[in-house]
């Protein structure tokens, strides 16, 4: 017998061929692995709403085991996306098994994600190396016959070597240009904006823009992981930054809320802004011991990143189309502008860096890396930071008066 019985008996489309039938990426934790996240792929009954784990998992272990949640889950994507197509396209390509796959399969799901989906170059790049990564997983399971190893490896070392997808086309548009930071002269506007139209999120804006936090580390901070520096944080907050999983409750297939670099990092207090961003939140949420999510949602539960996104975003737009009506010609060309960038949560720890710019060499500069310390004794080593404190209030003081 051949190797690889157990996908073999598990086909990938060994399923009733039916439109509410589908592949997801499922988010899994592993009890014996101290709650480690993996991303699997399932077949999901969409009528019932029950998924299943699918052995072409293993495709993910084998190759990924070891890595991020975040590469797991976007090679996890990249392969439900083809089954799906392939699912979705089977009276055309008639796969019934993982056996009928050929190098003319990958060929038209790539074209397709060129010409239907108009997706730019590098994204289909990246597909096309999900692809070749699983038809050589395939090969020596012996479930396909096609080799790609050799052309696997070339390809790795020669960006210019013809991969086996060689019918496959690719757009030349380039994609949006990825905008890290906005005009320093609307950073008082966004706030605010954000304190009036969205106190939800007001604080983790604030936070983002003076402490350079990720979306993934605000979701993961209690209330008692803050420590406030002054009344209300007046002077700033010293912020413990680790991966806590505060929604074990959610199977959810996003793998954006974690924390990529656990730190002790403290977020600048300017005159009283923190301290009214940070008393109005305190008011909104729900704090009897401490040990409550510091962002929550209705039911006091934790924001997860996508919805904190959800809410970055309504702001975003909010902040546009004041922009567009604004009175002030230099707004509104710049409101177009800024809607033809990408950018979303990740431009607060942009406008961050370059306000530190030319007083440290990065966010870490003010960040302790977490170890036996807790908050209260690194309050004394901020003190160093002294120095890059009054220079930004200087600059934030100069972008008050002129603007």
């Amino acid at each position: 017998m051949r190797g690889g019985s157990f996908i073999r008996d598990n086909n990938v489309l060994q399923i009733p061929l039916h439109n509410q039938i589908k592949f997801i990426t499922k988010a899994v934790t592993s009890k014996i692995e101290n709650d480690k996240k993996y991303a699997l792929i399932a077949v999901k009954n969409q009528t019932t709403n029950v998924s299943i784990i699918h052995p072409i998992s293993d495709f993910i272990i084998r190759n990924w085991k070891h890595s991020l949640f975040n590469t797991q889950k976007r090679q996890a994507n990249n392969t439900v996306k083809f089954l799906n197509f392939l699912y979705s396209q089977n009276s055309t390509y008639t796969v019934n098994s993982l056996e009928d796959l050929t190098i003319e399969h990958g060929t038209e799901f790539l074209n397709f994600l060129t010409y239907k989906e108009r997706k730019p170059k590098d994204t289909v790049r990246g597909f096309e190396k999900t692809l070749l990564n699983l038809y050589s997983f395939l090969y020596e399971k012996e479930i396909i016959t096609t080799n790609v190893n050799e052309r696997i490896n070339i390809y790795a070392k020669d960006k210019d070597f013809p991969s086996p997808f060689k019918s496959a086309h690719f757009l030349n548009k380039k994609k949006k240009d990825t905008l890290h930071f906005i005009p320093e002269k609307y950073i008082f506007l966004f706030l605010e904006l954000a304190y009036q139209l969205q106190p939800i999120i007001a604080l983790g804006v604030y936070m983002q823009f003076f402490g350079g936090l990720r979306s993934g580390e605000l979701v993961n901070l209690r209330v008692m992981d803050i420590k406030p520096i002054g009344p209300y944080g007046q002077n700033g907050l010293v912020a413990d930054l680790q991966t806590r999983y505060l929604r074990n409750d959610l199977k959810s297939t996003c793998g954006n809320d974690f924390v990529k670099k656990p730190r002790i990092q403290l977020i600048y207090g300017y005159q009283d802004l923190l301290k009214t961003f940070y008393k109005q939140h305190m008011q909104n949420i729900t704090v009897i011991k401490g040990d409550e999510p510091l962002f929550q949602n209705k039911k006091q539960q934790a924001l997860t990143g996508s919805m904190y996104r959800y809410y970055f975003n309504n702001l975003k737009q909010q902040f546009l189309e004041y922009l567009r009506h604004s009175k002030n010609a230099t707004d509104n060309l710049n409101a177009l502008s800024l809607e033809n960038a990408l950018w979303s949560t990740h431009i607060g720890r942009g406008i961050f860096s370059n306000l530190l710019a030319e007083e440290a060499e990065n966010i870490y500069d003010i960040s302790f890396p977490r170890g036996d310390s807790n908050l209260e004794s690194v309050l004394p080593y901020f003190s160093n930071t002294q120095r890059i404190k009054e220079k930004l209030e200087k600059r934030l003081d100069q972008l008050l008066t002129s603007h």
